[in-house]
């Protein structure tokens, strides 16, 4: 029998946990970020993102919502009590109950789910996630608490990658990782020892090395591939040595995982990709002793995926409880509902 099981939240049905600390919970719903001590209703609201009349209006209906794509990704607590937060395709500070566009960002971009990096200094580097099918250049941004603009800390040439998944701090040697795709010689695994100034390569060159998301331990990092067109699979990498050992295949595309004590979570998506084999959005347990299994899955509603948006599974950015993650479902059967990982013991 599993360590863990999975049951609803419904209290949380319409809202995203995105940060769960002791004490200290943020939740969006459209384009108002609450807070929470404990995730019991009703939840304080902390600020409303500015935006058109109408995309407010029209985004009550969860359908135009999804399609709009009218959410937030990320919210990041600083250390001076302003909010990071990542929403549509624009970034900005929460500070003092308002939002604040922060100058520096070159273009409109998303910035994908829990793909903030955030340093030991409390600096927050993304990188930009757009089509991008000309191939021109991609930057990663750097953000330091209090000021009012982006930097970049480093810009990908032109025809070199299509655009970042996410960037992610490693906190046992002070490194970020910058994963890009997608096609085979885009597919990378990176890091950088100063600052996203220079990048290293751990990997790179098929879909074996196309990731969305990572986690660490003290000796190894651990990713999902998020192949097109190759079975999916999971694999831990020594962090000294860069040898990858390949633990186990997964049903499909893994864009989201989270380490929760020793065990971590991955969540594939239903994209319905050649690789995929049935279109359902899962989510795959990876024990300490090194054995993989499905916990749970949910089925791809009847609506388009382009339009709609695919069957995703969203983390929180952060979560410290060794006991419970919360995740909420998108573009599923049991769409904009909350659902809650917890321990059996």
């Amino acid at each position: 029998m599993s360590k863990w099981r999975v049951e609803e939240v419904p209290a949380l049905k319409g809202y995203t946990v995105e940060w769960a600390e002791a004490g200290e919970y943020y939740l969006s719903k459209r384009n108002t970020i609450f807070r929470s001590e404990d995730l019991s209703l009703p939840f304080e609201t902390v600020a409303k993102i500015g935006a058109p009349a109408w995309k407010e209006k029209a985004s009550l209906s969860r359908l135009a919502q999804r399609l709009l794509r009218f959410q937030v990704t990320n919210v990041i607590p600083l250390s001076n009590g302003d909010l990071f937060v990542t929403f549509d395709k624009s970034v900005g500070i929460i500070r003092k109950g308002a939002y604040t566009p922060l100058d520096g960002l070159k273009r409109p971009a998303r910035v994908l789910r829990s793909a903030c990096g955030t340093d030991k200094s409390g600096k927050v580097y993304f990188g930009e996630y757009l089509a991008n099918d000309d191939r021109g250049e991609m930057s990663v941004y750097e953000y330091s608490t209090g000021a009012a603009t982006l930097e970049i800390a480093y810009t990908f040439p032109a025809g070199t990658i299509k655009h970042i998944h996410g960037l992610y701090f490693d906190e046992f040697t002070n490194a970020i990782f910058c994963l890009t795709g997608d096609v085979d010689a885009e597919c990378r695994i990176l890091r950088s020892f100063d600052g996203c100034r220079t990048f290293e390569t751990v990997g790179e060159g098929d879909e074996s090395w196309r990731a969305v998301s990572l986690q660490f331990d003290a000796d190894s990092l651990f990713y999902g591939t998020d192949a097109e067109f190759r079975a999916n699979h999971i694999y831990k990498v020594d962090r000294n040595t860069l040898e990858r050992e390949q633990i186990g295949e997964v049903s499909g595309t893994v864009f989201y995982s989270k380490k929760v004590g020793d065990d971590i979570f991955f969540a594939t998506t239903a994209e319905n990709a050649p690789s995929q084999k049935e279109n359902v959005a899962a989510i795959f347990h990876l024990a300490a002793d090194g054995v993989l299994s499905e916990l749970a899955s949910f089925r791809k509603d009847r609506w388009h995926p382009t339009y709609f948006q695919f069957g995703t599974i969203h983390f929180p950015a952060f979560s410290h409880s060794q006991t419970e993650l919360h995740f909420h479902l998108v573009g599923v059967e049991e769409d904009d509902r909350v659902f809650s990982i917890c321990r059996n013991d």
